[in-house]
């Protein structure tokens, strides 16, 4: 019974760690070989989830699910998997990447799978990548009022949205 204690007791510990350790992480960006204008469009991205590894990410794409406004107003670099689909109802297309390696934390975080409207006037197909290519994808996030079965509620998209293949 002590033994049980003391493993859920250093369990927590663990917990309550990596939580201290996420919030107050810094600002991501910023590149390790010295290249000034890399390292200017880093430092304008508030959230870069390229530049955390797999553990952080997750937590920040939970945050991102769960507390979306949060992030409203700044701006949001990821790369994953680039997906496209039509809505039957409208007929609009839209554009998402979902995060990580081959879907990453898209599974299992709210938040995993981030909508984007690209930059500029890109005609879809030929100035896009293949769907479900490698993509990096920065803009400006801000919510969406999206009503579903008679109830509204926010959806984080990125705006004027920088698309690159990796």
């Amino acid at each position: 019974m002590k033994k049980g204690a003391v493993a859920c007791f250093a369990g927590m510990l663990v917990v309550v760690g990596a939580l201290l350790c996420i919030d107050s992480a810094p600002k991501q960006g910023g590149t390790a070989d010295g290249d000034a204008a890399a390292t200017n469009a880093a430092a304008a991205v508030d959230f870069d989830f390229t530049s955390m590894n797999a553990t952080v990410r997750t937590a920040y794409a939970y945050r991102l699910g769960v507390n979306p406004r949060e992030f409203e107003g700044k701006t949001v670099r990821i790369s994953g998997s680039f997906l496209t689909l039509v809505d039957k109802k409208d007929g609009k297309r839209y554009f998402a990447c979902m995060m990580g390696n081959s879907g990453g934390c898209a599974c299992c975080a709210p938040g995993g799978v981030l909508e984007f409207e690209p930059k500029g006037s890109l005609k879809w197909p030929d100035d896009f990548p293949r769907a479900e290519s490698r993509i990096t994808v920065s803009g400006l996030l801000k919510l969406v009022e999206v009503e579903e079965d008679g109830q509204r509620y926010p959806v984080p998209r990125l705006f004027d949205a920088d698309v690159l293949p990796l």
